[in-house]
C-alpha cells in the first residue's frame, strides 16, 4: 500500500512537471510568433534588467521571476572582466550593485564571482551571474535584449550566443547601422532592436535596414514615426522608465497612455506586473 502510494505520489509530480514546462513551452512560442508580428495587438513587456523589484537586478532569480510573472522579455547588460569573461553588469563597476567595489574589467571573474548581489541595501545570496547562465535560463522560456556594454566583446557574446543555441530567443540592441550590417554579415538569423534618436533616423533608416524592432524616444513618439515603422514589418519599443513607472505606481496606471497612445507595442518598465495587469484590463495583452 505504502509504495502505491509513493510510486502515485512521483507519477503526479512527474506529470506536473510535464504539464508546467509544456504550458511554458507553448507560451514561449506564442511570444515569438507574437514578437515577429507587428500588426498584432498585443502589447509586449520588457522587464529592465529582470523582474529586478523582486530580486537583484542582473541576477538569475530577477529573470526567473520574470518568466514566473509571464513577461515576454527580459532586457540584460553585458561586460567583460579582467580575464575574459562576460558578466551582466549594468555599471562599469561593482560599487553599486554588489558588495564590492572596483571597475568589472579590472577585475578577474573569480574576484567578482565572490561577491554578493544587493538588493535594497542588503546582499543576497545571488552572484554575478554569466551571460551563457543567463541564457540557459531564459532559453525556451521569455526573449532577452542584449545590451552590450562592451563593444570590444561583440564576438565573444556572438559565440556565446551561438553556443547556447539562443539565436531564436534573443536580439541584439544596435545603436549603430553599422553593427546591425556587421551581425547581420555574421549570421542573418540574429535579430535586432535598432536605438534610434529622432524621426529623420527612423525615415532615412527604416527602408534600408531589416529590423524586429525600433526603440524610439518621446521626443520622437509620432504617429508617423509608428506607421513608418509597422510599415517596414518592424515593432516600436519604448521606455516607461522613471516618471510613466512612477505615475502608475502612484495608483495611476493610465499614465502608461502616455507610451501607448499612438501604438507602440514594446514596452520596457520597471513594473512588469503593473503593466501586465495594465494591458490585460484594457485589452491590449494575450
Amino acid at each position: 500500500m505504502k509504495k502505491s502510494i509513493i510510486s502515485f505520489l512521483v507519477l503526479s509530480v512527474i506529470s506536473c512537471t510535464v504539464s508546467i514546462a509544456q504550458d511554458v513551452t507553448a507560451r514561449f512560442k506564442k511570444i515569438n510568433e507574437t514578437f515577429l508580428n507587428p500588426q498584432s495587438s498585443v502589447v509586449m513587456i520588457a522587464a529592465h534588467r529582470g523582474a529586478h523589484l523582486e530580486a537583484p537586478e542582473n541576477s538569475l532569480a530577477s529573470f526567473k521571476k520574470a518568466i514566473e510573472l509571464g513577461i515576454d522579455i527580459v532586457e540584460l547588460d553585458v561586460r567583460r572582466t579582467k580575464d575574459g569573461k562576460l558578466v551582466l553588469m549594468h555599471d562599469k563597476t561593482v560599487n553599486r550593485t554588489t558588495n564590492g567595489t572596483g571597475r568589472v574589467d579590472s577585475l578577474t571573474f573569480a574576484e567578482i564571482r565572490n561577491l554578493r548581489l544587493m538588493h535594497n541595501g542588503q546582499p543576497t545570496e545571488e552572484k554575478v551571474p554569466t551571460l551563457e547562465e543567463a541564457l540557459m535560463v531564459a532559453k525556451g522560456k521569455i526573449l532577452v535584449d542584449l545590451d552590450i556594454k562592451a563593444d570590444e566583446a561583440i564576438d565573444q557574446i556572438v559565440a556565446t550566443v551561438k553556443s547556447t543555441h539562443s539565436e531564436n530567443n534573443c536580439f541584439f540592441l544596435a545603436y549603430e547601422p553599422e553593427q546591425v550590417n556587421a551581425l547581420r554579415a555574421t549570421d542573418p538569423s540574429f535579430r535586432y532592436l535598432m536605438r534610434t534618436e529622432n524621426a529623420i533616423m527612423v525615415d532615412t533608416l527604416m527602408p534600408k535596414m531589416k529590423v524586429e524592432a525600433v526603440h524610439i524616444d518621446p521626443s520622437h513618439y509620432t504617429a508617423h514615426v509608428v506607421s513608418t515603422i509597422k510599415n517596414n514589418h518592424a515593432r516600436i519599443w519604448i521606455n516607461a522608465l522613471g516618471d510613466v513607472d512612477k505615475k502608475a505606481l502612484a495608483s495611476n496606471a493610465s499614465a502608461y497612455e502616455e507610451v501607448l497612445k499612438y501604438g507602440a507595442n514594446i514596452i520596457q518598465t520597471d513594473q512588469p506586473a503593473l503593466l501586465k495587469a495594465y494591458l490585460i484590463k484594457t485589452g491590449r495583452y494575450y
